[in-house]
C-alpha cells in the first residue's frame, strides 16, 4: 500500500507542471512553435524535481526510485538549453544534499539520457506527434538501461551473486515500465494542450478576419461610388481652375487615390475566394512576379535575388497567389529604406513546397510579430494592415501556412508552405494538406 502512495505522489509531482503548461509555459502563440516563459518554466521544473527526489518510491528490494528525469527531459525539449541546464544543476545540488551512495550513479545516468534531448532541441517543434512519442520513449529506454546497467555494475563490484542481483533489479524493471508510460503520457498531454492553444488562436484570428469582411462588404461599395463622383468633378476643376489652386487639387486627387487603394483592399478582403484552381509551377509564377516588381525595387534601390527549383507544382488560383506574393515582396522592398537585397527562394520540402521571402530591413519586435495579420495593424506610417490580412486569408484558402521570423535590426523572413502536387512520374498526386495561418518568431 505504501508503494502505491509513493507512486501516486510521483505522478502528482510530474503531472502538475504539465497541467500548468497552458498558463505557465506558454507565452505567445506563434503557430507551431511557442514562446516559452523561461523563468517560470525553471521554477516549475525545479520544484517538480525537488519534490520527486525528496519523496522517492521505496521498492521492495530496499532501493529508491523517482521520476525526476521526466521534468528534466521535458524542460530541455520544450524550453531549450538554458532552462534545461539550470534544472539539471538544481537536481545535482538536491542529490548531493540528500547524500547516499548513488550520487555518482545519478551524475552518470544524467549524462547518458540528456544527450539526445540536447541534440534535438532545435528540431523538436518540427517533429510530428508520433515521432515525438517515439523519441521520448527511446530516451526513457536509454535511461532505464543506464539505471539497470549501473546497478548491475555496482552489485557485481560488491560481490553479490547473480540470484540476488536478479532480485534487486526486477523491481527496477517493473517500475521502469511505469516511468515509460508516464513520460510518453506527459508529452502526449503537452502536445494536446499546444494543439488546442494553436487552434483557439487561429479561430480568434479567423473571427476577426470575418468581422472585417462583413464590414467591408457592407461599406466599401457605398463609399466607393461617391468618391468616384468627387474625383470626376475635381478633375474637371483642375482643367478650369486658377493655376494657384492646381497644387491643392493635386493633393485632393492624391488623397482620393489613397482612399481608393484602401477601399480596394477592403473589397479584396470581402470577396469570396475563387474555387477555380489550376496546376501551377511555382518557379514560373515567382519569376513572373519578380519581373513585375523589378521596376518598383529599382526605385527603392533594392535588388531582388531569386533562386527557384524547376518542376515544383501546386494547385492554386493564379491571380490570388500572385496577389499574396506581390503584397509580401512589396512589404519587403519598402522595409529597406536604405536599399538592400530581397531574397526570394523556392524549394521542395516533403509534401510541401516552400516559398521564402527575406529582406534586410529593420526587422520587427516579438510584439509586432504577434500583431501581424490583425485588423488595422501596420508598421508603416500610412499602412492599413489590410494587405497582410488579405495575404494570410489567401494562403489559408490554399490550405497553406505562413510564418514570420524577424529580429530587430536583422530583417524579416516570410515562409509560405503550400501543399505539393506531384506528377505521375514522381509517383504521386497530391501532397498532404495542412490548414492554418500563424506567425513564428525565432
Amino acid at each position: 500500500m505504501l508503494i502505491i502512495k509513493d507512486i501516486l505522489l510521483q505522478l502528482l509531482f510530474v503531472i502538475v507542471p504539465v497541467l500548468l503548461y497552458r498558463n505557465v509555459w506558454l507565452g505567445r502563440s506563434t503557430s507551431n512553435k511557442m514562446s516559452v516563459k523561461s523563468s517560470m518554466v525553471i521554477v516549475c521544473s525545479s520544484i517538480s524535481v525537488i519534490l520527486s527526489m525528496s519523496f522517492p518510491v521505496q521498492l521492495s528490494n530496499g532501493m529508491e526510485y523517482d521520476l525526476h528525469s521526466i521534468p528534466i527531459i521535458i524542460t530541455i525539449l520544450y524550453a531549450g538549453y538554458i532552462p534545461g541546464i539550470l534544472t539539471i544543476l538544481v537536481m545535482l545540488v538536491v542529490r548531493i544534499v540528500l547524500g547516499g551512495d548513488g550520487v555518482q550513479m545519478t551524475i552518470l545516468e544524467t549524462m547518458v539520457y540528456v544527450i539526445i534531448p540536447f541534440l534535438l532541441v532545435n528540431r523538436w517543434y518540427g517533429y510530428s506527434l508520433r515521432k515525438k512519442l517515439a523519441v521520448v520513449l527511446l530516451i526513457g529506454c536509454l535511461k532505464q538501461l543506464s539505471i539497470i546497467g549501473g546497478g548491475m555494475v555496482v552489485l557485481i563490484w560488491r560481490g553479490f551473486p547473480l540470484s540476488i542481483i536478479n532480485n534487486y533489479l526486477e523491481p527496477l524493471v517493473e517500475i521502469g515500465y511505469l516511468a515509460l508510460i508516464v513520460q510518453g503520457g506527459a508529452v502526449y498531454f503537452i502536445e494536446f494542450i499546444r494543439e488546442s492553444h494553436i487552434i483557439r488562436k487561429q479561430v480568434e484570428r479567423s473571427e476577426k478576419l470575418n468581422l472585417i469582411s462583413e464590414l467591408a462588404a457592407s461599406v466599401a461599395h457605398e463609399v466607393r461610388n461617391p468618391l468616384t463622383v468627387v474625383r470626376g468633378f475635381v478633375q474637371l476643376l483642375r482643367e478650369e481652375s486658377n493655376p494657384k489652386n492646381v497644387e491643392y487639387i493635386r493633393l485632393v486627387l492624391n488623397e482620393l487615390d489613397r482612399a481608393e487603394f484602401i477601399i480596394s483592399d477592403y473589397l479584396n478582403l470581402a470577396k469570396p475566394h475563387s474555387e477555380t484552381l489550376e496546376r501551377l509551377e511555382i518557379a514560373h509564377t515567382v519569376k513572373e512576379i519578380t519581373a513585375i516588381m523589378s521596376s518598383y525595387s529599382v526605385m527603392n534601390r533594392v535588388e531582388i535575388s531569386c533562386e527557384t527549383e524547376p518542376g515544383l507544382f501546386i494547385e492554386s488560383n493564379a491571380v490570388k497567389l500572385k496577389q499574396a506574393l506581390m503584397n509580401l515582396m512589396k512589404n519587403g522592398i519598402e522595409s529597406m529604406g536604405q536599399g538592400g537585397i530581397l531574397h526570394v527562394t523556392v524549394r521542395a520540402a516533403g509534401n510541401y513546397h516552400v516559398i521564402s521571402i527575406k529582406d534586410e530591413g529593420e526587422g520587427m519586435t516579438p510584439e509586432q510579430i504577434e500583431q501581424i495579420g490583425l485588423p488595422f495593424y501596420s508598421t508603416k506610417e500610412k499602412g492599413t494592415g489590410l494587405g497582410l490580412m488579405v495575404t494570410c486569408r489567401i494562403i489559408e484558402a490554399m490550405q497553406g501556412t505562413i510564418h514570420f521570423q524577424s529580429e530587430r535590426g536583422h530583417g524579416t523572413q516570410v515562409t509560405i508552405q503550400l501543399p505539393a502536387v506531384y506528377t505521375s512520374e514522381k509517383g504521386g498526386e497530391h501532397g498532404q494538406r495542412s490548414r492554418g495561418v500563424g506567425a513564428t518568431l525565432s
